[in-house]
């Protein structure tokens, strides 16, 4: 991550919140009554009912968790000043755009476009007052 002066930090870390809300509300939304049947074992066995699969991957075999340590990280690299790469938003970006043509708009997915779109803001932001800086000390 390079070092910036803040430039784009509150973009940055208002899409880290958001991308922590999202996951934290995936969390919730989906929570399942399946827990049981999967810590006996029926995931392992493949006695699972295809019900319970499906959930598994909406819940803790899905993306909640790794979205939340992603807004946990973006948040700590705006609260130290770090600029992320550009590939982290427009990677995030790319990824909800796939999942919204596959799935349609009328899903969580929709809500992810916030943060992606905060990212790439916050990095062409960045870019924009590091050309500025270069042309004024030339």
């Amino acid at each position: 991550m390079e070092q910036t002066k803040s430039t784009g930090a509150g973009l940055t870390r208002t899409a880290g919140i958001l991308m922590i809300v999202i996951a934290v509300l995936h969390a919730v939304v989906t929570t399942t009554s399946h827990w049981s049947g999967w810590l006996a074992g029926n995931l392992r066995d493949r006695t699972a009912s295809a019900e319970s699969v499906a959930a598994f991957w909406a819940q803790p075999g899905g993306f909640a968790v790794v979205v939340l340590v992603l807004g946990l990280l973006v948040v700590r690299a705006a609260n130290r000043g770090d600029r992320l790469p550009a590939y982290v938003g427009w990677s995030l970006l790319g990824w909800v755009v796939l999942c919204l043509v596959l799935i349609g708009p009328a899903s969580g997915f929709s809500l992810a476009l916030v943060p992606a779109a905060l990212l790439v803001a916050a990095d062409v932001r960045a870019r924009l007052a590091t050309r500025r800086r270069q042309v004024r000390i030339r």
